[in-house]
């Protein structure tokens, strides 16, 4: 574990998890991407900020904290890269093949896209190559009491647009683009549920039967200030009471359940790879690569196998 190379695309509350199990499993080299910068919202979830640290870059910072943390380990090699993902590939800030393993930690659905499409791509233009290495890439995510994570080895096992249909149909924005780059009345809707929830004091006042009617003013106004900011038309009291309620918050149990189940399949993974024969049979005997994890009626865990769609433009060619 020691020698294998990790990039960790996303640090937000299910990447910091994973990045923490990654640190005391023995994992030294690792860099992580994120364009967003540390928020209050984050510091009771994500154990690696400061309340000083608010503002700053979210992986400059991390980076930081984490170097002091393990400041007597001086194998460990941990470097920030700030932006978009997409960007720093295209600008060759970061280059897919120096990577064994890459992880998955975004909450859109896009980004997670964009990385498959990229890895894909990386493959096709490295076949010819007898020395490149097979790279794995690691995708997870949760909402509310759920989770799921899915291993995606291009020209092993499905890839992310095979499972697409997978996805959930619920509204569900990341908080980044519902703040910087609203669009629609739901963006400044679900950002003024956010903001009013911050707003609340302890998780007691949580549980009180607050008045509704109040509750829906509020969010409506400070979801028309958001929308006027952008020049968003067409928040209404109606619109707001369909919306009020809607969005999940995903507590810190579910991070931690599915950032110890990514790093456990990474390890489970690197034992198998020793040679060509062990990867082989490993990948062809029935390897699952989908987990999914379900937590609101129970405790359910349900390992699968996805097998590729014949017409997917990645896996297809």
């Amino acid at each position: 574990m020691k020698g294998c190379k990790i990039l960790l695309v996303g640090i937000g509350g299910l990447g910091s998890e994973i990045l923490k199990c990654l640190l005391f499993s023995g994992f030294k080299k690792i860099d992580i991407v994120d364009h967003d910068v540390v928020e209050i919202s984050n510091l009771p979830r994500q154990i690696f900020y400061k309340k000083c640290d608010i503002g700053n870059s979210k992986v400059l910072v991390m980076a930081k904290n984490v170097k002091e943390l393990f400041k007597y380990d001086n194998e460990l090699e941990i470097r920030p890269f700030n932006g978009e993902i997409e960007q720093l590939i295209k600008n060759s800030s970061i280059n897919l093949n120096e990577y064994d393993f890459i992880l998955s930690g975004l909450d859109n659905i896009q980004g997670r896209r964009v990385l498959n499409a990229f890895l894909f791509q990386n493959t096709k233009n490295e076949c010819d190559k007898s020395d490149r290495k097979t790279q794995i890439f690691i995708e997870s995510g949760t909402e509310g009491l759920n989770g799921h994570t899915r291993v995606i080895i291009p020209n092993y096992t499905s890839c992310y647009e095979c499972t697409l249909n997978l996805n959930t149909d619920e509204i569900n924005y990341p908080l980044c683009e519902i703040k910087e780059f609203p669009r629609t009345p739901l963006h400044c809707i679900s950002y003024a549920i956010f903001l009013y929830e911050q707003q609340i004091e302890d998780e007691a006042e949580l549980s009180k039967n607050v008045n509704r009617t109040e509750k829906i003013s509020k969010i409506y106004n400070i979801a028309s200030n958001h929308a006027k900011s952008f020049g968003i038309k067409g928040v209404t009291i109606d619109l707001t009471k369909r919306i009020v309620g809607s969005i999940v918050p995903t507590p810190h149990s579910t991070n931690t359940i599915i950032a110890s189940y990514v790093v456990s399949k990474l390890i489970k993974i690197i034992s198998s790879l020793t040679n060509d024969d062990r990867k082989i049979a490993y990948f062809s005997n029935g390897f699952t690569n989908y987990f999914l994890y379900y937590g609101e009626s129970g405790i359910y865990c349900s390992p699968v196998k996805l097998d590729k769609e014949q017409d997917c433009i990645f896996c297809s060619t």
